[in-house]
């Protein structure tokens, strides 16, 4: 609520009659920056690396456990020697001493795994984000704009901080057509891909 009064406050008379303001979606142009749409192929190709690791490791602990219940299964034959079963059940807790280790290893990829991707996915958008910033405020500085409001703003409450602004004042398509600038053809092309695959 406090951003909300915020706002409301900057935006009241007679202050809005001596500012500049206009309004960018930063989300819309950050989904849309090209460098966003290579570091998320980028991502999306390390993802599926790392799942096929993660499925071969789980693999593994099947096979281990599997292997395990064989040979104690094997241990209680009868018609095995006393030595032949003894030497299967020492076998079957090797495969559940490294069972155990595998599962160990296993959670361990997976808490990693994901501390990892939250990390560079924070580092990636901090970089982006700046880099959209000095385009909008060279725009600003361009055009005498006082202030540039995120339309994509939402309250603690999920709620959007602009409820209403006049479609003039947007430049997030001015915004995208610089930052974008030189890699139109790419930025089509992705967002085709993606057109496509929803169709699917």
């Amino acid at each position: 609520m406090k951003k909300i009064f915020l706002l409301a406050l900057i935006l009241s008379a007679p202050l809005v009659q001596a500012l500049e303001i206009v309004t960018v979606d930063m989300n819309k142009v950050f989904e849309n920056y090209y460098r966003t749409l290579i570091e998320n192929k980028k991502l999306a190709k390390e993802k599926d690396i790392t799942q096929s690791r993660l499925k071969e490791m789980q693999a593994q602990v099947y096979k281990l456990q599997t292997d395990y219940q064989t040979l104690m299964r094997e241990s209680m034959n009868p018609a095995l020697s006393e030595g032949a079963q003894t030497q299967k059940k020492q076998d079957a807790e090797a495969k559940a001493t490294e069972g155990q280790s595998t599962i160990k290893n296993l959670k361990f990829f997976q808490q990693n795994l994901q501390k990892e991707a939250v990390a560079k996915r924070r580092s990636i958008t901090e970089e982006l984000t700046k880099d959209i910033k000095k385009v909008i405020t060279k725009y600003a500085n361009d055009n005498a704009i006082d202030l540039v409001i995120d339309s994509s703003g939402k309250s603690v409450n999920g709620i959007n901080l602009i409820i209403h602004s006049n479609p003039s004042l947007a430049i997030t398509e001015k915004i995208l057509a610089t930052v974008n600038k030189g890699h139109e053809d790419f930025v089509k092309k992705i967002q085709d891909d993606k057109k496509s695959e929803t169709k699917k």
